[in-house]
């Protein structure tokens, strides 16, 4: 009962962060998977730059001087997750 569980619950999560994942991607290769441990289940970003749209990143505007803008993170997994 207790397996049956951790397995709905991460593909539960899952169809969330894909749904999440879908309001923003026009194009890339970003994806969300699901792995399984022993006990737990994980939902997983993948891509090159998951850190980066999961969590934000710094893009430099180009100028002469050095100024940089903080691009907030999308947070898919951790809002799919309720974490916040």
């Amino acid at each position: 009962a207790v397996q049956f569980a951790v397995r709905q619950t991460t593909e539960e999560i899952a169809g969330k962060a894909e749904q999440r994942l879908a309001q923003h991607r026009d194009t890339g290769a970003a994806h969300i998977e699901t792995s399984y441990g022993d006990t737990d289940g994980f939902v997983s970003l993948v891509d090159e730059a998951a850190d980066s749209i999961e969590f934000g990143h710094f893009v430099d505007n180009g100028e002469i001087e050095a100024e940089v803008t903080f691009v907030p993170g999308l947070r898919i997994v951790t809002r799919a997750a309720g974490l916040i």
